[in-house]
């Protein structure tokens, strides 16, 4: 567990995570993702996915504010809430008993789906039935990958892509379901003892960056061409995505050595 954060790696998370954010003002996903895979770099799997639980609240929260003229849009999202309470809080407590390594894995896999899914995202919109019956269903496993693995914009991204929300619909219904996503995992880290003083710090100082780079985002969305930005998403979230792999079948392979199955 983290007990300290060196000064130099400190100011590295600050500058990547202020780009990242300035990528989520542009877009308004992959924050979530793009901060897990930032700060795992330096503190781990576990420790990053618990330090970005209290950053993605806040910008998502933003995102929401920014945007509540169109609060009605949650009325659709309603099955889709619901699923992804049960799968965040079942998703968090996954990630309070992983092995750290496990974890890594996940997380690596995950982000290359984000990555090939952004590449293939030109389908034709879900039919209303089956919208009903996926929602709670889609809800559920991106609870799931937000409680255990710190993001969930793939699943529910690809889905609200997928039944027709376009533009600002689109900015609210994500930020909506990754805000109820975090208040749940929060809540789940919390009482399961999850947030020690060098994490929140930690986390606390990133928030200054994370808030300043999504206005800037923000700023720039209608000046720049946020599909450059997302070109540069990907390949950090590629480069993270291996790295991550590479780590966490390292850990793996060492855990498998330590209980013998090696010989």
């Amino acid at each position: 567990m983290l007990t300290a954060v060196e000064p130099q790696i400190l100011v590295l998370l600050v500058v990547l995570i202020l780009l990242g954010a300035i990528i989520n003002g542009l877009v308004a996903m992959g924050f979530a993702l793009l901060a897990v895979n930032i700060v795992s770099i330096a503190l781990g799997s576990r420790d990053a996915v618990i330090v970005a639980s209290i950053l993605t609240p806040v910008t998502s929260g933003l995102q929401l504010y920014w945007n509540r003229s169109l609060a009605h849009t949650w009325v659709r999202l309603r099955t889709l809430l619901i699923g992804a309470l049960v799968g965040t809080a079942a998703g968090a407590l996954l990630l309070v008993y992983l092995p750290t390594w496990l974890i890594s894995i996940g997380l690596g896999l995950f982000t290359l789906q984000f990555v090939w899914d952004s590449l293939h995202r030109d389908r034709p919109q879900m039919a209303a039935g089956r919208e009903r019956r996926l929602a709670p269903f889609a809800g559920f496993v991106s609870g799931m990958t937000n409680g255990s693995l710190g993001a969930s914009g793939p699943v529910v991204g690809s889905f609200l892509l997928a039944i027709g929300l376009r533009g600002k619909e689109f900015i609210f219904a994500i930020s909506l379901v990754f805000f109820f996503q975090g208040v749940i995992r929060d809540s789940v880290f919390l009482a399961n003892g999850q947030y020690t003083g060098p994490l929140v710090l930690t986390s606390l100082a990133l928030l200054v960056p994370a808030l300043i780079g999504q206005q800037i985002g923000l700023k720039l969305r209608g000046h720049l061409d946020p599909k450059m930005f997302q070109r540069i998403l990907l390949i950090v979230l590629g480069v993270s995505s291996l790295n991550l792999l590479v780590k966490g079948l390292g850990g793996g392979i060492a855990a498998a050595r330590a209980a013998g199955l090696f010989g």
